[in-house]
């Protein structure tokens, strides 16, 4: 239990230092300048331009802007040095074509904002978000400039998220936003406000006094960003005792899982017996290959299964590739489900042929059906498995665990919120745990252990067994051995079982004889369900696999890439 612990930290802490995947081009966007031109008749006239530094092949440069609603973005240019590029629109994303190769080039874009003013009795608002969380690049220097009709005094601007305190005020009036790096997926909406008597050519959208609302705005968000700051403080000061409780938590949670473990293994040293072969059957050998493969049911099981249902007499084996069904009274409810799976579904009228399989699949109109009898079929030997409680399932301490990890949940929103990224991943990490502490915690019973060692012991024994000790088993348990290692597709037993039957010699009344045609017969027959089972795995996953994506407008926005 600790290791496998120890194993999920690892694997958790891989995946967090995982880095995003880079896009098809390499390139950063070392500079952008925007300057937005507000003009009397309320039209924005704005020129971007932005550095591009290139690392191999590229064919050009995107521009997205999602305008507001109510406003509509029109006349896009692009030019480079003078020189005119072509310029290529979809929705609301702008492709300027300019290839090369490594290189660091300068792109100037010019359009027209039209309806993005506000005009009240008092001021004439222009609020607006360059880019915002859609923004798939990095810009690593990022100025807008917002420039008045004429020179003025009466300014008043702010910015939130990114661009919040960005606000300098320049000569004339022009408020320059200057907001150094900014990350990708980031939002950062502007406003800027001027005297109404600056654009007389634009009409009131609402005859009301607004600048003392956005002086009150701007002051609210100073107070807000003040207090974020505030907490900030106060939980960088308490995350390490945060952390370091739920550290104490865990590592008691662990040294009791470690505890009862070692308990249970000095218990069962006491009681154990190693067999002197093939452990004793208590019970069939599918549950048995099912649980030593700790649930897993592949084409090999199957076999396995199929070759156990002649092995105790339930079917014969007419040919190398037919079976039919001798006996129905079976002493498990999963050799019941599989005689009726494969003799009378995918078979007929009691009898199987290998080839049944590749037939039967290929009719798209079988696989659902198919599907059901093997989920049906994984049931029954599940129940087998659990009638002989053989994993003690700790409800009483598994769910208080998994309760107990809520207690995480708001400390790692409240250090996302703050940004305090270390404390929220260790968070997230200890909350992770917690939770798959709570699902597999289920260590086996003693019962469990025994059989689980048993059948391990007998894996690493078997592939250092004698020839001369192998003919002295009797034909049962050879068989029995033979499925059971099929089963588990153990490499080194079956590298054995290739060199026992390779050195046999046949002999006049062979009582192995029908071994090794089982043995002859097992690849050929897992191939089929091998086949069988990728066909219905491939339509399952075919069927499942959907596609879509949106983004909404919304506030408007924008960002920028290349291709």
């Amino acid at each position: 239990m600790v290791k496998k612990l120890s194993l999920l930290v690892a694997l958790l802490i891989g995946i967090l230092m995982i880095p995003i995947p880079v896009l098809a081009v390499d390139y950063s966007i070392e500079q952008s300048k925007i300057d937005a031109y507000l003009q009397e008749d309320g039209e924005v006239q704005v020129t971007e331009q932005h550095t591009y530094q290139f690392d191999g092949k590229f064919n050009g440069i995107t521009r997205t802007i999602i305008p507001k609603k109510g406003t509509s973005i029109y006349d896009m240019k692009a030019s480079e040095k003078g020189r005119t590029l072509e310029v290529a629109q979809g929705g609301n994303e702008y492709k300027i074509y300019r290839g090369g190769k490594d290189e660091r080039v300068t792109i100037q874009l010019t359009y027209i904002i039209k309806d993005s003013l506000k005009v009240y009795s008092d001021v004439a608002v222009f609020n607006w978000p360059f880019f915002d969380s859609s923004n798939e690049s990095d810009y690593e220097q990022l100025d807008v400039f917002i420039h008045p009709p004429q020179k003025t005094e009466a300014v008043i601007a702010y910015g939130e998220d990114e661009a919040f305190s960005k606000e300098k005020m320049e000569t004339g009036g022009v408020v320059h936003f200057s907001m150094g790096f900014v990350n990708s997926g980031e939002d950062g909406d502007i406003l800027v406000a001027y005297d109404r008597a600056l654009f007389p050519g634009v009409l009131l959208t609402e005859d009301k006094s607004m600048r003392e609302n956005l002086l009150s705005i701007k002051r609210e968000l100073v107070a807000k960003e003040r207090a974020f700051v505030k907490r900030q403080s106060v939980l960088n000061d308490i995350s390490p005792y945060v952390i370091g409780a739920f550290t104490i938590y865990l590592a008691g949670l662990l040294l009791l899982a470690w505890r009862k473990r070692h308990r249970k293994k000095l218990q069962l040293e006491q009681q154990y017996c190693s067999p002197y072969f093939l452990p004793k059957q208590e019970m069939s050998l599918p549950a048995t290959i099912v649980y030593m493969s700790r649930g897993k049911m592949d084409a090999e099981i199957m076999t396995a299964a199929l070759l156990d249902l002649e092995h105790k007499g339930y079917v014969k084996r007419d040919s190398h590739d037919t079976f039919t069904v001798v006996d129905y009274d079976t002493d498990h409810r999963h050799e019941a489900v599989l005689i009726d799976w494969l003799f009378y579904t995918v078979g007929k009228n009691g009898v199987f042929r290998t080839q049944d399989l590749k037939a039967y699949t290929k009719k798209k109109s079988n696989l659902d059906v198919y599907q059901r009898k093997m989920e049906d079929y994984k049931y029954a030997v599940k129940e087998e498995i659990d009638s002989h409680q053989l994993i003690d399932n700790k409800l009483g301490i598994r769910i208080p665990i998994g309760l107990s990890s809520l207690l995480i949940l708001p400390f790692i929103i409240i250090f996302a919120i703050h940004g305090l990224y270390a404390s929220m991943t260790l968070s997230i990490i200890y909350f992770s745990l917690l939770i798959l502490f709570a699902i597999i915690y289920r260590p086996r019973t003693l019962k469990g252990a025994r059989i689980f060692r048993q059948w391990k012991e007998f894996q690493e024994k078997y592939p250092q067994v004698a020839s001369t000790d192998w003919d002295t088993l009797v034909d049962d348990e050879q068989k029995r051995a033979f499925i059971y290692g099929f089963g588990v597709n153990d490499k080194q037993i079956k590298e054995k079982n290739r060199e026992l039957f390779q050195n046999h010699t046949p002999q006049a009344n062979d009582t192995n004889a029908d071994l090794i045609m089982m043995v002859l017969i097992a690849s050929a027959i897992n191939q089929q369900f091998d086949r069988a089972n990728s066909t219905v795995a491939a339509a399952s996953e075919a069927q499942a696999a959907s596609s879509g994506a949106g983004t909404g407008i919304g506030g408007g926005g924008g960002g920028s890439g290349a291709f």
